[in-house]
């Protein structure tokens, strides 16, 4: 409605009467008559004013008259009888010609109320049009006007007119806040502005949007900026409704009507909801079919769009429950809708299983929503969601173990070798990948996997990544490695090369050039071509990182061996004491010189002699000059050869010289003393790394690895604290390499520990300075006792073996004929002989889920009791 008429109270627009007395018209009849307007008494003020007007006959009786019309008019389109509103308006049009300007705004109102846009919007086509009038006509629309999709094709106005462009821009924007998700972009709306009288329409639409992203508060603030007068108020209370998820009694009939389609009660649904809920947890089929019924029949009315997804979601879990398939779709009235949602669902629920049947049913089962989703338009067939997915097979893939995947790739192979079968193939997988998104991540995924493989293989993967994404460093990287560890390196330096142009500060490649230069020289004198190691020791000298630290020895070690091989002794002499200079030691210089001749394949060089010749303070000098030259050696990728009997002599000599060693060089000792085999080396070397306060993770793991073979319950609780604590310094290579010993310990494999009992073990082992001066320590009370099962030990304890005709032992025909239907024997075959090996052992469920499924036993079981 205009605002020419607000109701009771409220003064008149555009009237020529005051409410003074005027000349002609007796002041009480005039305020009776206004009176009753005041009074919502339009019909019964009209009879008045025409008495009065019928006595004075006056100006002032005529004004008070047309006063009296047009409160009648408005009211009788405040009722919707426009119509009758019309009549009366083109009566006093004909009879009072003098009030025409009056009846401006009243024609207005009334064109917009019968929906008469020629009448309404056609005048704002005149440029001439007097600003008042086009302000009248503008109010009317916002306060009128509903039909956007009209307003936008109105002829009568031109097209790049701001009006029907707005109406055109609100009207594709409504439609789509409510058929579904709307972006941002959408909701814009530019083409409206906040002076156009299709401004409350744009908040409209921007409430609508929150509303269904959820956002409530913001919603609401759309709702309170909407002018109360302007059509789109109308949809606020309902609004309102929505957001409080009830029905309010004030609404209009057609408000509630849009309210319940949009909100229900979800109280009962929520309860058959719980109730099935609980009905899954129990044991009895029967509840939970009855259970089943009432959930649907309760979403029916609550929610009705839920229904077939309800259903989708009753028939997956029961499937992973185990319970009866026909009862399941008995109960559910129907099998639900196969569409994609119901593929992306199952997987998601197979995966959680994490057993490899599951892991292989889940790959089947995305593979099929890839299809679904491809039809249903999700996606594209080739675009990054359809890569996405092959990149989450193969991922799922490589959880399963390699024998069991082979087989199930061999049989289901031979029945179909069709495309349907390429979702167990993780080299397919990667590569459709890498041809749909060929992104980093991609390759380094496909390489991670090639990576345990065959290395001709990976290398395939590393020189594709290479040729689609040069500027990559990480295959670069791996193919010069590969090279390096066949001793091409020509080919090694060619790559190091490539590197260097990528990243030359990359860490890796400033140490390679280093490496690969020193091992170049090695195969020439391997290949009894000392010229051209002579050259390459030149260019090795030149290099910036040759001169630092004790690197000065390595290239005087080089320069001894290659005068030694042309007879140059004197020349060897002095470059022999130029290395004995650098490492501050005849003994290092003897170690290095020995290890590098050894290398180079000049056994002559090579001889150390027994560690009981040397004087007393040389044997003094052992900790410190092993230390030195393996670490020297090790820089470039030399392999130490240094007799186990000076490793023997220096772990003898270790405990009263090993505070003057540095936390690198203990370290350096105890892996050489590991490797080789002499435990008390790493075990003294490792105490008091334990002692120094640095990286006591790594130095807790040397320790699991340098205690005796008959202390595993030690071993388990320095590995298990080791991996624990590396876990808060982030040290992902010491936590595979903890965890992988972990699983090697006998009887406590896959042991585990907090944080505070990791501290604890440490407090422990840093009293245990010494492997034969301390007592052992215990770990009953952070790794309990697993009594093995193996008939080995069982013999050993003196215990009965099971006879073969146990009712409890394991027949290869009964397991056979218990299998699920849709299980190849083969793969049932080999689970078989799994469990067989798993009793033997004493396994746990645990363990074997463990061991059988790479670690990932701890997820959701299958409960089969419904089967």
């Amino acid at each position: 409605m205009s605002q020419g008429f607000k109701g009771k109270g409220v003064p008149l627009r555009g009237s020529t009467a005051s409410s003074q007395n005027s000349a002609g018209v007796h002041p009480a009849a005039e305020a009776s008559v206004r009176q009753l307007i005041a009074n919502g008494k339009y019909k019964t003020a009209l009879e008045s004013a025409k008495e009065i007007h019928k006595r004075c006959g006056s100006a002032a009786s005529e004004s008070l008259l047309l006063d009296a019309y047009q409160v009648r008019i408005h009211s009788l389109l405040q009722q919707n009888l426009v119509v009758e509103a019309q009549a009366l308006l083109d009566l006093v049009r004909e009879r009072y010609p003098s009030g025409a300007a009056r009846w401006q705004e009243v024609s207005i109102a009334l064109a917009a109320r019968s929906g008469s846009l020629d009448e309404l919007v056609g005048p704002l086509g005149d440029p001439a049009l007097a600003p008042e009038r086009r302000a009248a006509i503008e109010r009317a629309i916002q306060q009128q006007v509903w039909d956007l999709q009209a307003l936008a094709g109105f002829q009568a106005l031109p097209p790049g007119d701001p009006l029907r462009q707005a109406a055109a821009a609100l009207d594709r924007a409504f439609r789509e806040v409510t058929s579904g998700p709307a972006t941002d972009d959408a909701l814009a709306l530019p083409e409206v502005s906040r002076r156009s009288p299709l401004a409350p329409w744009k908040l409209l639409v921007r409430a609508t949007g929150c509303f269904y992203r959820g956002e409530d508060e913001a919603c609401g603030k759309f709702l309170d900026a909407i002018d109360p007068a302007a059509v789109p108020a109308r949809l606020v209370p309902a609004i309102r409704a929505m957001l409080d998820g009830r029905l309010p009694g004030a609404l209009t009939p057609a408000a509630a009507a849009l309210v319940s389609q949009t909100v229900a009660n979800p109280e009962a649904l929520r309860r058959a909801l719980q109730a099935l809920d609980r009905a899954f947890e129990g044991d009895q089929l029967g509840v939970l079919l009855k259970a089943i019924r009432a959930a649907l029949e309760e979403c029916r009315p609550a929610a009705p769009d839920l229904l077939d997804r309800l259903r989708q979601h009753i028939y997956v879990r029961c499937e992973l429950e185990g319970v009866d398939r026909p009862k399941t779709v008995a109960a559910l009235g129907s099998l639900p809708r196969r569409d994609a949602y119901f593929c992306r669902l199952y997987a998601r629920a197979l995966e959680e299983e994490d057993d490899p049947e599951s892991l292989l049913n889940a790959c089947g089962m995305w593979n099929e929503f890839r299809q679904s989703a491809v039809r249903e338009g999700w996606f594209a067939s080739n675009g990054l969601e359809a890569a996405t997915l092959y990149l989450h097979m193969a991922s799922l893939l490589r959880k399963v173990p390699g024998a069991i995947l082979r087989e199930v790739q061999k049989t289901l192979w031979k029945r179909s070798q069709s495309e349907e079968c390429v979702y167990l193939f993780p080299e397919k997988l990667y590569e459709r990948a890498a041809a749909l998104d060929p992104h980093t991540e991609t390759f380094a995924a496909w390489l991670d996997w090639a990576k345990s493989g065959p290395q001709p293989q990976a290398e395939r993967v590393a020189k594709a990544w290479n040729r689609i994404l040069p500027a990559d460093i990480e295959p670069v990287l791996y193919l010069m490695r590969g090279a390096e560890s066949r001793s091409a390196y020509p080919t090694a330096l060619g790559y190091l090369t490539e590197a260097e142009r990528i990243d030359g500060v990359h860490p890796a490649v400033r140490r390679a050039r280093l490496r690969l230069m020193a091992g170049s020289i090695i195969r020439h004198i391997q290949q009894k071509r000392p010229h051209l190691a002579e050259e390459k020791l030149v260019r090795l000298s030149a290099l910036p990182q040759a001169q630092q630290g004790d690197r000065a020895a390595l290239l005087a070690a080089f320069r001894y061996v290659l005068s030694t091989m042309g007879g140059r002794m004197e020349e060897a002499d002095r470059h022999r004491s130029e290395l004995e200079r650098v490492l501050e030691s005849k003994i290092a210089g003897s170690i290095l010189i020995a290890s590098l001749a050894t290398a180079c394949k000049q056994h002559t060089l090579a001889r150390l002699g027994p560690a009981e010749r040397l004087s007393p303070a040389e044997r003094g000098e052992l900790p410190a000059a092993v230390a030195r030259a393996v670490a020297l050696a090790a820089d470039v990728g030399i392999g130490m050869r240094i007799s186990k009997n000076w490793l023997e002599e220096t772990a003898r000599q270790l405990p009263e010289r090993k505070r003057a060693l540095d936390p690198a060089h203990l370290r350096t000792l105890a892996e050489a003393g590991l490797c080789a085999g002499i435990s008390s080396l790493a075990y003294e070397a490792s105490g008091e790394g334990l002692q120094r306060g640095a990286t006591e993770a790594r130095f807790l793991f040397l320790r699991a690895r340098s205690v005796p073979g008959d202390q595993a319950r030690r071993m388990a609780a320095c590995a298990a604290a080791a991996a624990e604590m590396a876990r808060r310094q982030r040290d992902t290579e010491l936590i595979e390499e903890s965890v992988n010993f972990l699983h090697e310990v006998p009887v406590y494999a896959g042991a585990s520990l907090t944080f505070e009992q990791a501290a604890e073990v440490l407090r422990r082992e840093k009293a245990a300075r010494s492997s034969n001066g301390n007592p052992v320590p215990e770990y009953a009370d952070l790794i309990p006792d697993r009594v093995c099962q193996c008939p080995a030990c069982r013999r050993a304890r003196g215990e009965a073996e099971d006879n073969d005709d146990d009712d409890d032992s394991l027949d290869a025909d009964d397991f056979l004929d218990d299998i699920p239907p849709d299980m190849p024997k083969e793969i049932a075959r080999m689970l078989f002989e799994e469990v067989q090996r798993a009793v033997e052992r004493g396994e746990s469920m645990d363990e074997f889920l463990d061991r059988v499924a790479g670690g990932r036993g701890h997820g959701p079981r299958r409960k089969g009791r419904r089967r």
